[in-house]
């Protein structure tokens, strides 16, 4: 008699398998369940697919259409994302974009030929995330603009202080081109740590061309830009672990700074492979701890005609 109530059981088994298997596919295919939890991490990624896009949205000044409500938060002066995911930008904002997710969460903007402009504070303000990717794909250009002097809400703030500020990780990738502008102070700044992987980004600033508190960091295939500024990439953070400007792989800067091109409180790295091109008045290289540069790697464009 226990060979019937096997059977049954491994019956009902097989069946639950199945209708698990066959809601898993149906789930996976439909196209309504949101990707906020894939890893945006994956280092292979530089174009993301277009099926792990969550929401469109396209600018029109102060005016936007988006493809899926629930995601933003907005007024008359404000544009904030309130969702992790991924979100394709496009069209001219005038005026801030906003990023405020949990501390746990993630997201990434891919910028699809964005123009934004604000008169009033920074032009991408990422106030609370986990961290945050800014994507521009092969063949777009996308540009950032920040005011020339800051109206802060409460008095005495002193962040954002960047055209894109970032209290959190803050990822550069994709195969496009990104222009930021930098009309207050810093061009990017960012409290914790900046890292670019591909792509090309050029930056003018009035103050720091790239400023992570935490560590700025250059690897694979990045291409970054100063076209002006008084220090070009720095690093000021004090804490263990912080202080420090890493360029490795094939990563090429080009800066043109009044002071220091490298500056990091704890050590400035240049590795074999990757290119550092200068024009400065003060020093290529400064650091109050460790300067470790592979032979041939910083090029000097001072000596240049």
């Amino acid at each position: 008699m226990a060979f019937p109530s096997l059977f049954a059981k491994s019956r009902a088994l097989l069946l639950t398998l199945l209708a698990v298997a066959l809601v898993g596919s149906l789930c996976a295919c439909s196209g309504t369940a949101l990707h906020a939890d894939h890893d945006q991490a994956d280092t292979t990624i530089t174009d993301t697919p277009a099926d792990m896009v969550d929401y469109h949205i396209t600018f029109n000044g102060t005016e936007y259409h988006i493809d899926r409500n629930g995601a933003i938060a907005t007024d008359k002066t404000s544009f904030v994302i309130i969702k992790p995911g991924v979100y394709r930008l496009s069209g001219h904002r005038e005026g801030q974009i906003q990023i405020s997710v949990a501390k746990t969460e993630q997201v990434t903007l891919i910028l699809d030929g964005l123009t934004v402009t604000c008169q009033d504070s920074a032009a991408l303000y990422i106030k609370s995330a986990d961290r945050v990717f800014i994507e521009v794909p092969e063949g777009k250009t996308s540009t950032l603009s920040d005011a020339s002097a800051y109206v802060y809400a409460v008095p005495g703030e002193t962040k954002p202080n960047a055209c894109v500020y970032s209290s959190d990780d803050l990822i550069f990738r994709g195969l496009g081109a990104l222009n930021i502008i930098g009309n207050y102070n810093n061009g990017i700044g960012g409290k914790n740590d900046v890292v670019f992987k591909s792509g090309q980004v050029t930056v003018s600033a009035v103050n720091n061309g790239v400023k992570g508190v935490g560590s700025v960091t250059l690897q694979d295939t990045a291409a970054l830009t100063i076209t002006q500024a008084r220090d070009g990439i720095k690093s000021d953070g004090t804490a263990e672990g912080e202080g420090l400007v890493t360029i490795t792989g094939q990563a090429c800067a080009t800066i043109t700074c009044i002071d220091d091109a490298l500056q990091a409180a704890y050590a400035v790295t240049v590795e074999a492979g990757a290119t550092v091109a200068y024009h400065c008045d003060g020093n290529a290289v400064n650091s109050d701890g460790i300067a470790n540069i592979a032979e041939g790697a910083m090029v000097d464009m001072n000596s240049r005609p």
